[in-house]
């Protein structure tokens, strides 16, 4: 099993500072639902994403 990733660990701190490079912003909920996904250790496809970003849930 992966380690599961939190709002304050190393990795999601990189990918938050590589999406400010490229001057996109998450909002708390949306990094909240990204590391949802990311931890229900499902495959993340982007119909995963878009699903889940217009239902507010991972099913």
């Amino acid at each position: 099993m992966l380690k599961q990733i939190q709002l304050n660990s190393p990795e999601f701190n990189r990918v938050m500072k590589n999406l400010q490079l490229e001057n996109l912003h998450l909002s708390d909920t949306l990094q909240k639902k990204a590391l949802e996904i990311v931890n229900s250790g499902m495959v993340v496809t982007p119909d995963l994403i878009k699903k889940a970003l217009a239902n507010g849930e991972i099913q």
